[in-house]
């Protein structure tokens, strides 16, 4: 059988420019019209470009993007499906979490597509034999799915595909079912090897499970996310358009008192709220919606019905930005790199206007201001990075000197709001585990504090602002060099190219911007618990000679602050250096060690190119000025092609206000 991955599916005219556009530069590119000599400065300023170029074009054909709706074990995350499609064919229930990735798409026949792990493609046609709006024809395809998804059965497959008709899914856009959080480790890491497929994301949260987030595994989610985002693994990928469900509002119990109190679902609410903003911070409070689905049925009127309206409208125009915002990152990265082209062979066709005096002086100055920028980039890369050391060094101990204090010692003990620690402890166990409660609320209080966050953002700031200050100096060096256009589009061509230049980082800013504030306290909890491992002898051990009850628990939870004492200064740095040290790590090194480096390098090649072969370069002038009219003609039709999109979007949107979006339930 044809492997499923090379398949490609009809999809939207742009689609299919796009990928032409690619196949067409990639076949230039490779000409030897495209000579050596700018083949080795596209390689400095774009390195490995042509199997960027094939890898950028089988993206565009794959068919395995989607929407990806996650969420803990038995948060509701199939019943979610269920609802959206209309048709309970995913099976739902406390212990039936699917334990692979489940695929649904549109198609006008109904099948299934088994990829195994080895890569093998198994295909189940059912069109003949079950026929999705009737409820035997689901009952079919449950049963089957339940034998192909349980934890049991699957081990040797990485995706099940389920094809059937979903009018509403257009194109190749999907609705990705994953694996419950908080289940296996094969499970969860299947789910977290997809994340790099995701156009979009839904959240589902069971707040009925101790306020629906799991600490420790949303962050997690989330810094795989952001990583991949500066990796350039998930171009597509806008973390504002991340929808949040809360379900199971009606497992939480009601408070009949007539106390003025909130009772407890408003405060669940609240909390939840909070979690979630803290933890998401682009988060879009419209994209948050609190229901129960298993009330969510066909001519039921209730909140919960309301809400999944609500819901209706935010995710249907998620489903068409996600269709649109491939062919829209395309675009743009083919525009850059024929942008980087062009400004090579035109600098070729300009050689001629100034005198071989003129060159050499230009040149030799190019060649030092160059070494001096590539300087820079190597101790800005020193000095952040020395600030980030210095700065999770000195917070480190100003966490120890705090807990040290008399005052510290009774703000984290006894806190304002909770009650004091020895009227809640009855045996010293219980001590042990209240201080450790409340030293990870300090902890966790701590890392999220601006007096801890102020110097990651300045240090973000800076890594920004030279990137700026470095393009523009390169900039003005290009342009000293015929930056030009026949057309006299040089003005325009220098501002586009500062605009995408800038590209990759602006999406790395934006993606770790809302990720500073809780980012740091992944697995903070984990790390606490192993403090339990420096205790030397068993509670009872420990406490048996102290006089009465009182003291016991006095004498607990001294000792065990002071462990935990001990412990700060490490689990501070640790959780500083592996979380936003990691991620600011990444973006100093994209920019000082990957983009202007890369940027300074094509240059200063092209200016070696153009003194070296002065005469032959001017000799070719006819070929050149061919080959610059083939690259304007590219360049042209991408712009006519992002151009005509973005009015089809905007159309498109302007339609979709107009009407209201519907799906069965």
């Amino acid at each position: 059988m044809e492997d499923r991955k090379s398949n490609k599916y009809p999809e939207d005219d742009e689609t299919g420019d796009v990928i032409a556009m690619y196949q067409t530069l990639e076949q230039f590119l490779k000409s030897e019209e495209f000579e050596e000599d700018l083949k080795k400065v596209l390689e400095k300023s774009n390195p490995k470009y042509l199997d960027i170029l094939e890898k950028r074009r089988r993206d565009i054909e794959r068919t395995d993007h989607g929407i990806v709706i996650a969420g803990e074990i038995s948060s509701g995350k199939s019943t979610l499906v269920n609802k959206i499609t209309g048709k309970k064919i995913l099976n739902s229930g406390n212990l039936e979490s699917p334990a692979t990735v489940c695929k649904l798409r549109n198609s006008d026949r109904v099948k299934i597509i088994v990829e195994h792990t080895s890569g093998k493609i198994e295909e189940i046609d059912l069109n003949d034999k079950c026929d999705p709006n009737t409820k035997e024809g689901q009952r079919i395809l449950k049963k089957t799915l339940k034998e192909l998804t349980s934890s049991e059965e699957n081990r040797s497959y990485r995706t099940v595909e389920i094809d059937l008709p979903i009018p509403f899914l257009k194109g190749n856009t999907m609705i990705v079912d994953t694996p419950g959080i908080g289940g296996s480790e094969e499970a969860t890491e299947k789910m977290m090897d997809y994340l790099p497929n995701a156009l979009s994301f839904v959240f589902v949260i069971n707040v009925s499970n101790a306020g629906g987030m799991q600490k420790d595994r949303l962050p997690e989610i989330l810094k795989k996310l952001i990583c991949l985002k500066l990796d350039d693994d998930m171009p597509c990928f806008d973390p504002k358009d991340v929808i949040f469900i809360t379900n199971k509002w009606d497992i939480i119990e009601e408070d009949d008192s007539d106390s003025e109190e909130e009772d407890q679902k408003t405060k669940t609410w609240k909390k939840t709220l909070s979690d979630i903003k803290s933890q998401w911070l682009k988060v879009d409070e419209r994209n948050i919606f609190r229901l129960n689905l298993k009330e969510v049925l066909p001519g039921k009127e209730n909140p919960s019905v309301e809400q999944f309206e609500e819901f209706q409208k935010v995710f249907m125009p998620c489903i068409e930005k996600a269709k649109h915002a491939r062919v829209t990152v395309h675009l743009s990265f083919l525009r850059e790199l024929l942008e980087n082209a062009a400004k090579n062979v035109n600098a070729r066709l300009q050689l001629d206007q100034q005198s071989e005096e003129s060159q050499i002086e230009l040149t030799n100055t190019h060649i030092k201001e160059l070494e001096e920028l590539k300087e820079k980039c190597s101790k800005k890369r020193e000095e952040l990075l020395t600030r980030i050391e210095e700065h999770i060094s000195t917070k480190a101990d100003e966490a120890y000197k705090y807990m040290s204090t008399d005052l510290g010692k009774r703000q984290i003990l006894n806190p304002d709001g909770c009650k004091p620690i020895l009227d809640i402890c009855n045996t010293p166990e219980e001590c042990i585990k209240e201080v450790r409660c409340r030293f990870t609320r300090y902890v966790e209080s701590f890392l999220k504090s601006e007096e801890v966050m102020v110097e990651f953002e300045t240090i973000k700031r800076d890594i920004e602002s030279f990137l700026k200050d470095i393009s523009l100096k390169i900039v003005f060096m290009e342009n000293k060099w015929g930056y030009k256009f026949d057309d006299g589009r040089s003005l325009d061509g220098v501002i586009l190219f500062v605009e995408l230049s800038q590209l990759g980082i602006t999406y790395a800013v934006e993606a770790l911007a809302f990720a500073f504030p809780y980012i740091a306290i992944i697995g903070l909890v984990f790390s606490v618990a192993l403090l339990a491992l420096t205790i030397a002898a068993t509670c009872s051990q420990m406490y048996q000679w102290f006089a009465n009850k009182r003291e016991n628990n006095r004498k607990a939870i001294d000792m065990e602050y002071d462990n935990c004492m001990s412990s700060v200064r490490q689990i501070v740095s640790k959780q500083l250096k592996d979380n936003i040290g990691v991620l600011l790590t990444k973006m100093i090194d994209k920019v000082t060690v990957d983009m202007l480096p890369r940027r300074i390098g094509a240059l200063e090649e092209m200016i070696e190119q153009l003194l070296k072969s002065r005469k032959e370069i001017i000799a070719k002038r006819h070929l050149l000025l061919n080959l610059a009219s083939k690259i304007d003609g590219m360049q042209k039709d991408v712009c006519k092609m992002q151009t005509d999109f973005q009015s089809k979007i905007t159309k498109e949107e302007e339609k979709a206000s107009e009407g209201s979006t519907q799906f069965l339930c």
